[in-house]
């Protein structure tokens, strides 16, 4: 989906798209905090931002990673603000990075097939590289895009968390603790991994249709 058109103007389905995953950037965490330890395992709010770098493009994964922690915390309570600002950060470098490394992965992964006889390419929707075929772009540039944007979303986090802590003058166990939950989040990763790419495949095959 294209960020802007030929005006300049965002698209609607842009804007409900991201209006509607920062919304599960909330709700879903909600769902998940009410069994033991299910959030900090499963990470739910990561996995909206995710979809929306990949399937919507960067400024849209910027826009609902920074969004989800602020919004659940101002309506929720969760989390709380010494957690808030580095998720604030983490999740914004999530979903920009991985927005702006797809269509990377996808130019040199894509496999180019003339469709039809058709030998042209126009620019695909939000940049990414356009295929001469009407399919999905290889899985391989989903995953590696979304392993690039974990690596470097867990390396902003525990710098804003070093950098947070004699700002708010934390002890070395608070520390520790908060770069301890970067242990539990390599299951959640794993299963974001796992799922993450065919959840893109099936919502980009929903809207060729």
């Amino acid at each position: 989906m294209k960020t802007t058109n030929s005006s300049g103007r965002v698209p609607t389905g842009t804007l409900t798209g991201t209006a509607l995953l920062l919304a599960l950037g909330v709700v879903l965490p909600i769902v998940f905090h009410a069994f033991p330890l299910g959030g900090r395992i499963f990470l739910p709010m990561h996995l909206p931002t995710f979809v929306a770098g990949l399937v919507l493009g960067p400024v849209a994964g910027l826009v609902v990673g920074a969004g989800s922690p602020i919004v659940s915390g101002l309506l929720t309570g969760r989390p709380t603000v010494f957690y808030m600002v580095p998720m604030v950060f983490e999740l914004a470098t999530y979903g920009l990075v991985v927005g702006l490394l797809r269509p990377r992965f996808n130019a040199l992964l894509g496999r180019r097939v003339p469709a039809e006889g058709t030998l042209s390419a126009d620019p695909g929707e939000n940049g990414h590289a356009a295929l001469t075929i009407a399919t999905a772009s290889p899985l391989a540039a989903v995953s590696l895009a979304l392993v690039c944007s974990m690596l470097a979303g867990r390396v902003v986090w525990v710098a804003v968390v070093v950098w947070l802590a004699p700002v708010i003058g934390l002890t070395a166990r608070t520390i520790a603790m908060a770069l301890g939950a970067i242990g539990a989040g390599w299951i959640g990763m794993a299963i974001q991994l796992a799922l993450i790419p065919a959840i893109v495949r099936a919502i980009e095959r929903t809207r060729k249709t």
